[in-house]
């Protein structure tokens, strides 16, 4: 919603390599609490970006010819009766929800008990994983602090396993919103296959209908990277926590999304809150009244106690134990604590991609890396919470003879005071091989590599220029976008394509090579630098 790479898509090819880099606020992989982070994608024929900010309608009578489905202003992942399908389905009644004044439907959570949404994602679907309802995600991996679980993972995946769904009479809900009646569905057989209801002036059953799984393998299962709380930034490493991902070869769509969802988990939640006894028989009777998570007993005090230790909504507790019961209600301490906080889900989403089959030219086996711009226009204050420009991934390492795929994106709609070189507004990259080191250091590497990261001016081009060994008309591509433009005002990338793509090109040289973009590497945008080593082959 704040302007940025957002003019052009990014196409992938099959089998190809793309990293994916990630940050998250609240600390994963260490002691303060227990996270779990899961990549899906999806592909299809009306998944879209749209051309406005403004959430898509839920009521089809404010979309175009009142098809909210086609109304391509908007930007649309699930679709509208995948959501009206949420809207309509009895929640899980046996997930323990707290204190929390929950609606009866599937579009109301514990951490989203008042319905709000999002576009068309099913808000249940969105906060539990692996779900018991069918979706239309693709399972890519699941990090998680307890390893133990992986085989949970992998085998309630959708990839592998059906999910079942209520199947009611085609058009059943529309006749119903038709009508202004609010239908309620079911969420399991036993409760599908015995709920009558009218359809077409006669009474009906509806069918339980098992939904295949997705036929690919589990997602892999890995344990969650390190990161500390309180910070979007690098990893023990000095980089951004990252995955490779090889891009499905079964999958070939103009229209593809990728979502990360990572939920953290308190410690007062036994085993990370998966202890199967946190369910709805722990729920509190009654608002702000206390739940059965019995935290006394960690503190050695019975269940039943006059100290305030229950788990409830911002619970006042009494930490020293004055024989004065006046001067203990004068410092008790509150504690503040949001129930429907402590378990939470998060989640971000990618713009549209596409992918494609690899050209006929490249072997089946061979390696496509691809090589993008991340981050945005402007100084580290004013685009966060992205970030400033960057090559993604940063370090790119290879072999001879295989593939790199350059591509990136720009934009012309961000905020005109951002920070940054070239036409106010715009994102540009280009990308040269720096120079080479002049007075190296003794014991350090520079020498060995083609640029020198502490260097700011590109390496002078000659017919003997050796940049991964390409071509000097990929070379002159690389830093002029020459396919794109006419020569016009090209000092700073002004009159560049938002858009470029290199296409695939093998790598005949063996070595590193550190490179820059010209436009981007004064001050206020630090520098946009990479390297790539090639190893021979």
């Amino acid at each position: 919603n704040r302007g940025g790479s957002n003019q052009g898509n990014l196409y992938y090819y099959t089998k190809s390599k793309v990293q994916l880099e990630w940050t998250n606020q609240h600390s994963c992989g260490n002691v303060n609490n227990h996270c779990e982070l899961v990549f899906q994608y999806m592909c299809g024929d009306l998944v879209r970006d749209g051309t406005t900010t403004n959430t898509i309608p839920d009521d089809r009578f404010k979309c175009d010819k009142a098809d909210c489905n086609n109304d391509m202003e908007y930007g649309m992942h699930e679709n509208y009766e995948y959501y009206k399908e949420c809207r309509a389905r009895q929640r899980n009644k046996g997930l323990y929800t707290a204190d929390q004044n929950m609606k009866e439907e599937a579009y109301s959570t514990r951490q989203n008990n008042n319905g709000n949404r999002r576009g068309y994602e099913c808000p249940e679907e969105r906060d539990y994983y692996p779900y018991w309802h069918t979706t239309d995600w693709r399972d890519i991996v699941v990090f998680t602090n307890d390893m133990k679980r992986c085989e949970m993972y992998q085998s309630e995946s959708q990839n592998v396993k059906a999910k079942g769904y209520c199947k009611y009479p085609d058009n059943f809900l529309a006749f119903k919103e038709a009508q202004g009646i609010n239908a309620k569905t079911k969420n399991n057989k036993a409760d599908c296959e015995t709920h009558k209801v009218e359809h077409g002036g006669e009474y009906v059953y509806p069918v339980w209908v098992e939904n295949p799984s997705w036929g690919i393998p589990p997602p892999e299962c890995l344990q969650s990277p390190w990161s500390r709380d309180n910070h979007h930034g690098n990893n023990l490493d000095g980089f951004m926590n990252n995955y490779n991902w090889t891009v499905p070869e079964d999958v070939i769509h103009k229209n593809c999304v990728m979502r990360l969802r990572y939920n953290i988990t308190s410690g007062e939640l036994n085993d990370g809150g998966f202890d199967p006894e946190i369910n709805a028989s722990l729920n509190a009777e009654k608002d702000d009244a206390p739940t059965g998570i019995d935290i006394a007993t960690m503190h050695g005090l019975p269940v039943e106690n006059n100290r305030g230790y229950y788990f409830k909504q911002d619970p006042v507790v009494h930490v020293f134990d004055f024989e004065d019961s006046e001067l203990n209600k004068k410092v008790a301490l509150e504690v503040t604590l949001n129930t429907n906080q402590h378990g939470r889900t998060f989640e971000d989403r990618s713009h549209v991609f596409e992918i494609r089959k690899r050209p006929a030219d490249i072997p089946d086996n061979a390696i496509i890396h691809n090589l993008n711009v991340r981050g945005k226009r402007g100084n580290i204050v004013q685009t966060y919470p992205g970030i400033e420009y960057d090559f993604q991934p940063n370090r790119l390492e290879m072999k001879e003879g295989d593939y790199i795929h350059p591509q990136w994106t720009g934009a012309n709609s961000n905020p005109q005071n951002n920070a940054g070189q070239g036409r106010a507004g715009t994102d540009r990259s280009n990308m040269l091989l720096l120079r080479d080191v002049t007075w190296p250091k003794d014991g350090s590497a520079e020498d060995e590599a083609n640029g020198c990261f502490a260097c700011n001016y590109p390496e002078i081009f000659s017919d003997t220029t050796n940049f991964m060994g390409l071509t000097r008309e990929d070379l002159m591509a690389l830093a002029y976008h020459d396919n794109y433009h006419n020569f016009g005002d090209i000092e700073e990338l002004d009159d560049t394509a938002t858009y470029f793509d290199l296409g695939p090109r093998k790598i005949t040289k063996a070595g590193i090579f550190r490179y820059l973009c010209t436009r981007n590497n004064n001050f206020t945008n630090r520098s946009q630098k990479g390297e790539i080593r090639i190893i021979k082959g």
